[in-house]
């Protein structure tokens, strides 16, 4: 039974791991692509949300985001 302990202590932390860094993917591309529907540099925005801490700084871009312009609808 021990010999089994280190084995399912490093899958779990191996899995957190992938999930988090899954997560993380996640939420950088969904920022990334915001910005840039919003008409800010994509990049820039990215940069600064993982450099302040991705939850934060995801939070801060939420909050002070520019508002998103109409679309207009093209007739055939």
């Amino acid at each position: 039974m021990e010999t089994w302990m280190p084995l399912i202590t490093s899958a779990v932390v191996l899995g957190t791991f992938i999930l988090y860094m899954a997560l993380l993917v996640f939420i950088l591309t969904w920022v990334y692509h915001d910005a840039e529907l919003r008409g800010v540099n994509g990049w820039l925005v990215t940069a600064i949300t993982f450099l302040t801490g991705t939850i934060a700084g995801t939070f801060v871009w939420l909050l002070f985001r520019p508002k998103l312009k109409p679309q207009p609808i093209s007739s055939y």
